[in-house]
């Protein structure tokens, strides 16, 4: 069983709502003024079953207005068609509503129309007829649509219509189910003795009965009690149904209570998030709508912004010209006046500020943009690629590593309309092929994370060469280098890159990082200075001067702080030094000791080493320290 929603489109007065009544048994038309006066003015609805051999179609049918003074509501009935009847007078022909509607099924991206010649039985020349109509379509995305002349008088052409219908259903792919449902309320009321019930069109994804939902832009969250489609009780709703939910616990808008009303959207909590600014791909078709005199669309113009059935004032911003004529498109940003909930690919209609005529339509490219800078030759790089795949989500992804480098991997792309498991397998194969990386929560251009890295190794090297005497360079100064260098690094991705830089054969030591081939260099002009130091120390053995008597210049510190990295000088504290060949030596002659006598105190050993206390206790504890000697009590012995 297939489930689709069907939609008319044409001038007043034309026939829809007495071919849907023709078709269906059940006369679109509610309301009381409506049926006075023959027009329809809100949305009507009905419901028709079709079968073939093979399947069920079970199709919801949109009747909408003709009339000039209802395009808005129109609008709010096309915005989720899987299939169109246009509606066209054979006596009447094509009329200034007929083309308004054509604008608008275009700019919503809805080619798949079949063309009812109405009034068959009023015309004397319905060959010719449809002649004319062939020739007004010409250069139209329908002008290869099959056109069928029906009566809902005599009942001609009903079952070829019904015929023809069945066959474009059988080609329409099933709607996307992104277990991301979306329900655009189009209706809204509250029975007695059931609370709020709404209706709309489900896209995107199921509702079962006892979700939870989020009324958007509002974000209460509400739960669904009952589930019906076309007035059956269901469990579950699925992508493609006329649907209306009770939700007893969401209260109506009413003045000073926040609630649900027409234009509002009920999502899932995983949707994504509202927003008052879309970067988009603007078109304006060429021809012109009879009665209105074409004219450009300005930059900074106010407009009225249609998108399912909500409507607001936006503002738009051009990217790279002062206006826009018919038969042009570009690159815009539209300013909201009220926050929307909307998803990068949707389709919206945009209507003058007086709500008299109908001025383009757009895709959305980014459904959370930036404002600052949309003017810019970088915002239009990355909208570019996204205005000529803006349902790929393989170049949606690349366009955002390109700006931004670096992705949240739980939520990398936000207001999308796809399954998680279609991004799961979109980074998958990009990680695959090596053009993203993975680092602890993010997602990183690679070449991008490479180009960091490599300036991250080379100011390290440049350290060192700098420094060669020093062991590492401090964590603390590559980042401080780095927030210079690479500006577009953020500081909080620094882990991430030092962790990156262990695996290419730099170190990690405390708080100092060096390359694993750097070894300490002595500076030139320290030789002298470091030269005597040592010869001091080795000369006077465990009667070392103190190391303020060591250290008497700047130049003497320098060297003094090489001999100690370099090992070649232990500082037992920081007021007492010693060469290394001493401490060996001490060692030696600590090791024989000790194992002729079996232990020895402190004293005994200082004795022994003929050194005074102040150099044999730190001395001792640093043999401890080394593992070469354990204290117990007042004994020391070798381990």
């Amino acid at each position: 069983m297939h489930h689709l929603v069907l939609g008319t489109a044409g001038h007043i007065d034309h026939g829809k709502s007495s071919l849907v009544k023709c078709l269906t048994g059940s006369d679109p038309d509610r309301l009381p003024e409506e049926k006075i006066r023959g027009v329809t003015i809100e949305l009507g609805f009905a419901h028709l079953s079709l079968h073939d051999d093979h399947d069920t179609y079970e199709i919801g049918i949109v009747d909408v207005p003709g009339h000039a003074d209802f395009v808005n509501n129109m609008v709010a009935g096309v915005g989720a068609l899987d299939l169109a009847i246009f509606v066209i007078a054979a006596d009447d022909g094509w009329m200034p509503q007929s083309e308004e509607h054509l604008h608008i099924l275009t700019y919503l991206g809805i080619t798949n129309v079949i063309i009812a010649l109405t009034k068959a039985d009023l015309c004397e020349d319905v060959p010719f007829a449809i002649e004319l109509l062939k020739d007004e379509l010409q250069d139209t995305p329908i002008a290869n649509a099959p056109i069928i002349p029906v009566s809902s008088i005599t009942g001609e052409g009903i079952e070829e219509l019904k015929q023809t219908l069945l066959k474009k259903l059988r080609d329409i792919p099933p709607q996307r189910d992104a277990a991301k449902p979306r329900l655009a309320i189009d209706r809204i009321f509250s029975p007695k003795g059931s609370g709020t019930v709404v209706t709309g069109t489900l896209s995107g994804g199921p509702i079962n009965v006892g979700d939870t939902l989020t009324l958007q832009p509002v974000g209460l969250s509400t739960k669904v009690r009952f589930i019906q489609s076309h007035q059956h009780p269901l469990e579950s709703a699925q992508p493609g149904m006329r649907t209306a939910l009770n939700l007893p616990d969401l209260p109506i808008d009413a003045p000073g209570k926040a609630g649900a009303q027409r234009g509002h959207t009920l999502t899932s909590e995983n949707c994504g998030e509202t927003t008052d600014t879309l970067d988009i791909e603007l078109q304006r078709l060429a021809r012109p709508i009879p009665g209105i005199k074409p004219r450009p669309l300005r930059h900074m113009e106010t407009v009225a912004l249609h998108h399912g059935s909500t409507r607001c004032r936006a503002r738009v911003i051009l990217q790279d010209r002062s206006h826009l004529n018919p038969g042009e498109k570009c690159l815009a940003q539209l300013r909201l006046e009220t926050p929307l909930f909307l998803l990068t690919g949707d389709r919206i209609v945009l209507r003058d500020g007086s709500q008299q005529s109908t001025l383009a339509g757009g895709t959305v490219l980014d459904a959370l943009p930036r404002r600052q800078g949309f003017r810019s030759a970088q915002r239009a790089a990355f909208l570019q690629p996204r205005a000529e795949n803006p349902d790929d989500p393989s170049t949606l992804i690349r366009t955002l590593l390109n700006r931004d480098h670096m992705l949240d991997a739980k939520n990398p792309l936000p207001n999308n309309p796809f399954h998680q498991k279609t991004i799961t397998e979109t980074l998958d194969h990009m990680l695959a092929e090596g053009s993203i990386t993975r680092s602890d929560h993010l997602l990183l251009h690679s070449r991008w994370w490479k180009d960091q890295l490599d300036e991250a190794g080379k100011t390290i090297r440049g350290w060192h060469k700098k420094h060669p005497d020093l062991p590492t360079m401090p964590l603390d100064n590559l980042a401080k280098a780095l927030a210079k260098s690479l500006a577009d690094c953020p500081a909080d991705l620094f882990p991430q890159l030092t962790e990156a830089l262990e695996s290419q054969a730099y170190q990690l030591t405390g708080k100092g990082i060096a390359h694993a081939s750097h070894t300490l260099t002595l500076p030139d002009e320290i030789a002298s200075e470091t030269q005597s130091i040592l010869e001091n120390l080795d000369r006077n053995g465990l009667q070392p001067p103190n190391k303020s008597d060591l250290v008497t210049s700047a130049r003497h510190d320098q060297a003094m702080k090489f001999l100690i990295r370099s090992g070649q000088v232990i500082e037992l504290d920081p007021k007492v030094v010693i060469s290394t060949s001493s401490r060996d030596a001490a060692i030696e002659s600590i090791r024989s000791y000790i194992s002729s006598h079996g232990q020895a105190t402190a004293s005994e050993l200082r004795q022994h080493l003929d050194t005074t206390r102040k150099i044999a206790m730190p001395l001792l504890e640093h043999l401890d320290d080394l593992g070469i000697t354990a204290r117990n009590d007042n004994y020391r012995t070798l381990i």
